[in-house]
């Protein structure tokens, strides 16, 4: 059969077109299926109406879009949809690349099911969203918000130049579905559900009392609460420092030490959510990682509880029995206050910090035990470096497998005492309170100066590595200088007296 000559022109318009067609198709999903050399990371953007959900980070204590690597085997969608579910907690799915960005791949994304929004706002005046069941929550991820970007500022954001990139990003990404909460008291066990209950009808009872009443009592919270914080455990070294010496700020750093360690694993090994996670209205203070145990209650009670030890043998209870028990009153109520405190905040359980309470005292009890043990006594132990080294590679092999920062940093000071330990005084050394006083000044001023570069030079980097390395130097020079500069002031200082009282005999 011929076909005639419009036919055959027709045939061969329709060959080239599909020819066409298809060679545009295949070379447009070749440039979706190859990514460019160089790209390394995946990243989601996740909108709701004009915000974007971004997260705040631990280490680099910067905002930035749920995002990482692309592991091996990976495709640069499902590392974007990995790192989105292990960062945020959100199911999400990929809706198109928006573009190649430095290193990494900018994809649209959309939430599967609505995103759980807290009905309250943050310190930051963010709108923050429920995440504490997330994977790299506490760990890597201090919060996840919806924010509008134009709030943003290009200083607290992890990659400044893509702050003006972000508007354009959110008008290329579907909408994604949220369900604002206000109570997820469902999703806790029956004891924790009781004590929301408590913990409301308590700052409601508060709430209603007088405008005196009310500022009393915050006054009194903020003091009780103080043994928590990290300035009021460096003026405690520095008291150490002053009127005990370089031994006794060693045993203060093996208390320190030990409660953030154990804290630190049952945080991260219960992880079990704040109480205001739950019911956001009951957040007084700002709060990020785990509820149990009560880190603050728990460091209270071994700086209370070793103070009570020192003041109750130094001054015997048959010597003054009436000093004894109103100091001992004194105590119970500051530790009590303490967790008080951290329930009225609504960042702990009751069950939290009665828990912490009994982990403490037992602390102190062995720590007391060590301290008068004839086999291996606290002083002789803290004096070896053998000891320290032990430490030193136990944190060390713990951190790797936890990979904690916290852990990191720990491991860091610890490695700082053991290369230290040499310079401390093994005897006592006599010095007036003046020198005493100059010694802890001089630690302290050195502290500061230390912790501002440190901060300033993390600050700079967008790497967590880089940070996480930055900081880790920092604990190190930090500790070693609190260990080194105190040691070889007390020894100079003394022997300085030494000669002048020669002198003048």
């Amino acid at each position: 059969m011929f076909y005639s000559t419009k036919t055959s022109i027709y045939v061969v318009w329709l060959l080239s077109f599909l020819f066409l067609f298809s060679s545009s198709s295949y070379a447009d999903l070749a440039q979706k299926d190859i990514i460019p050399e160089g790209i390394v990371g995946s990243v989601c953007v996740i909108r709701h109406d004009d915000k974007i959900v971004m997260l705040s980070e631990v280490i680099t204590q910067k905002l930035s879009l749920p995002g990482g690597y692309i592991d091996p085997g990976n495709t640069a969608e499902e590392a974007a949809v990995r790192e989105a579910l292990e960062e945020t907690g959100l199911v999400v799915s990929i809706d198109k690349l928006l573009q190649y960005r430095g290193r990494a791949a900018i994809y649209s994304c959309v939430a599967d099911t609505p995103i759980l929004v807290s009905s309250q706002i943050d310190h930051r005046n963010y709108t923050v969203v429920a995440s504490w069941f997330a994977e790299h929550f506490g760990k890597e991820v201090k919060r996840v918000y919806l924010i509008d970007p134009d709030q943003v500022n290009s200083d607290e954001y992890r990659y400044p130049d893509d702050t003006k990139l972000l508007a354009k990003w959110i008008k290329n990404t579907p909408n994604s579905e949220v369900t604002v909460y206000s109570d997820l008291s469902d999703k806790v066990n029956a004891l924790h559900r009781f004590e929301l209950t408590l913990m409301n009808d308590f700052q409601q009872w508060v709430k209603s009392q007088s405008n005196t009443v009310k500022s009393i009592f915050d006054v009194t919270m903020t003091v009780v609460n103080l043994p928590g914080e990290a300035y009021f455990l460096l003026f405690v070294a520095m008291v150490v420092i002053a009127f005990y010496g370089p031994m006794a700020l060693l045993q203060l750093f093996v208390m320190l030490i030990s409660v953030i360690f154990i804290s630190s694993l049952l945080k991260h090994g219960i992880a079990s959510p704040r109480p205001f996670y739950i019911v956001p209205e009951l957040q007084q203070t700002n709060a990020y990682g785990f509820s149990f145990p009560s880190g603050h209650t728990l460091i209270a009670t071994v700086l209370w509880g070793m103070l009570w030890c020192f003041v109750r043998e130094k001054n015997g209870v048959a010597k003054r029995p009436k000093y004894i028990s109103l100091f001992s009153l004194f105590i119970v109520l500051m530790i009590i206050g303490q967790a008080v405190a951290r329930v009225w905040y609504g960042v702990h359980y009751m069950s939290d910090t009665i828990a912490s309470i009994i982990l403490g005292l037992a602390i102190v009890m062995l720590w007391r035990k060590w301290r008068h043990s004839k086999e291996v006594p606290l002083k002789h132990s803290i004096a070896s470096k053998w000891f320290w080294l032990g430490a030193t590679i136990f944190i060390g092999v713990i951190a790797s497998v936890t990979q904690l920062p916290d852990h990191v940093y720990l491991f860091t000071a610890l490695l700082a005492i053991f290369l230290s330990i040499e310079f401390v005084p093994k005897y006592s050394l006599t010095l007036s309170v003046f020198n005493r006083c100059v010694t802890a000044l001089i630690t302290l001023i050195g502290i500061t100066v230390i912790s501002y570069f440190v901060s300033s030079l993390a600050h700079s980097s967008t790497v967590s590595l880089i940070v996480v390395a930055i900081n880790s130097i920092g604990s190190f020079v930090a500790v070693g200088w609190t260990v080194i500069v105190p040691s070889l002031l007390y020894e100079k200082l003394a022997n300085k007296a030494c000669s002048l009282k020669a002198e003048f005999d």
